[in-house]
């Protein structure tokens, strides 16, 4: 579980996967904190309703039912059948990806949506470090960045920053930028779950 408490687990499952299965479908039908299990139903997008059980062993398909007699959806019950009560997933992630090839592809795609945002965000804030350090007076600068300037304009702004002298409080440490790259995995990482 990502959270120290079963009713929060629940409580973010039923918002967190809107993105890879029917929205709003997810609803829990138990909460037993003293027993220390949920469970709860939602759609997945091949139109198979899935019971999902919640446990501190994970997470587990204990039923799965399809709502139409389409052949794709009859196919989908009958490969997520395989899992039934048979099977405890680590993650609700896993346990979905597993079950549905759709939210699959949304996951990937989300997650590649979002690298890029953060790849995008890496190349503006590059872009204005470069900004930033061609902006710095000569005389200002340290010797060594001045001479990598001159020497070659066309060098990377992260070579570039990390070739400058340490201490020289108009450029960014590398520990400043470290941090600022961390925070952004995080808030990836919050804003995947």
């Amino acid at each position: 579980m990502r959270f120290g408490s079963l009713l929060e687990e629940l409580d973010a499952i039923t918002k967190d996967y809107d993105y890879g299965i029917v929205p709003g479908s997810a609803a829990v039908f138990v909460k037993d904190e003293i027993m220390g299990i949920g469970r709860l139903d939602m759609t997945l997008l091949e139109g198979v309703m899935i019971v999902i059980e919640l446990s501190d062993k994970g997470f587990m398909i204990a039923s799965c039912t399809p709502l139409t007699d389409d052949s794709n959806t009859l196919e989908a019950a009958e490969r997520i059948q395989e899992f039934v009560d048979k099977r405890w997933f680590e993650t609700m992630e896993d346990l979905l990806m597993t079950a549905s090839p759709l939210f699959q592809q949304r996951f990937q795609a989300t997650l590649y949506n979002k690298l890029q945002q953060a790849q995008q965000h890496q190349i503006d804030h590059d872009g204005s470090l470069t900004s930033d350090l061609t902006s710095i007076h000569p005389s200002s600068a340290s010797p060594t960045f001045y001479s990598l300037q001159s020497s070659s304009p066309t060098m990377s702004p992260g070579f570039v920053a990390s070739s400058c002298v340490s201490g020289d409080p108009a450029f960014p440490s590398h520990d400043d930028t470290s941090t600022q790259r961390q925070d952004f995995i995080d808030e990836l990482n919050q804003w995947i779950h």
